[in-house]
């Protein structure tokens, strides 16, 4: 300090001037320096100091329930999407099963397992009770196989229909491990608005704030439709 070294400091325009002019013609002072040094320093600076910004970011925790919320709310357009082309895709095969399985997911995991109608049989049909968890139903789904309407379709057209199922399958069974982990992360974050809300609720409205301290600062919060 100017105390300790007895040298008075000063911070004006003039030595804000000064300091600027040292930078732009660093290299002119020090020739030792190559060509580059400077702005690659600068570079490196600008990176540590980002780094330090992101490392002890307060809404950090904050900025993983709203990109999670964001993703499960794609997620569940892509979903719907998709469960719809595998629906309409198999239908032409089995056409009545829509008709009884009503859950995409389910209706998936039998197209997966079911494939060609033809080869459902009685010894196949705990395999068909075990997806849909409903015997009734299972047996439904056994009688309407024996008497669908749909059409033949080659092996090659089962096969993309087997692989299609299966992407959403997989789509789905993560939809709900990231379900799973944002809920882990609510009750860590906003425990008492989870509570109160939902936690997919109140991650929308974390996600709309910005963070939760926006959110908890705003005296009043409107979420446009």
């Amino acid at each position: 300090s100017s105390r300790v070294l007895e040298i008075p400091c000063v911070c004006d325009d003039v030595s804000l001037e000064l300091i600027r002019g040292i930078r732009a013609h660093c290299d002119h002072f020090f020739p030792e320096l190559k060509k580059g040094d400077i702005e690659r320093a600068q570079l490196g600076l600008g990176h540590s100091y980002s780094r330090t910004k992101v490392r002890f970011n307060v809404n950090k925790a904050d900025n993983m329930i709203i990109q999670s919320i964001a993703l499960l709310d794609q997620l569940d357009k892509d979903l719907n999407t998709f469960a719809m082309r595998i629906k309409e895709w198999y239908s032409w095969h089995f056409p009545e099963l829509a008709r009884i399985v009503s859950d995409n997911y389910v209706f998936a995991r039998l197209a997966k397992y079911i494939r060609s109608r033809s080869t459902l049989n009685e010894e196949r049909l705990a395999g068909v009770e075990e997806i849909t968890g409903d015997a009734i139903k299972a047996k439904e789904v056994y009688d309407a196989a024996k008497a669908s309407m749909g059409t033949d379709i080659s092996e090659m057209d089962m096969i993309n229909i087997e692989m299609f199922a299966d992407r959403v399958i997989k789509l789905a069974e993560y939809r709900q491990r990231l379900h799973t982990y944002l809920q882990d992360k609510m009750e860590i974050v906003a425990p008492n608005l989870s509570t109160l809300i939902g936690e997919q609720v109140a991650a929308r409205l974390i996600s709309h704030a910005g963070s939760l301290t926006n959110l908890a600062k705003a005296t009043r919060f409107h979420r446009p439709d």
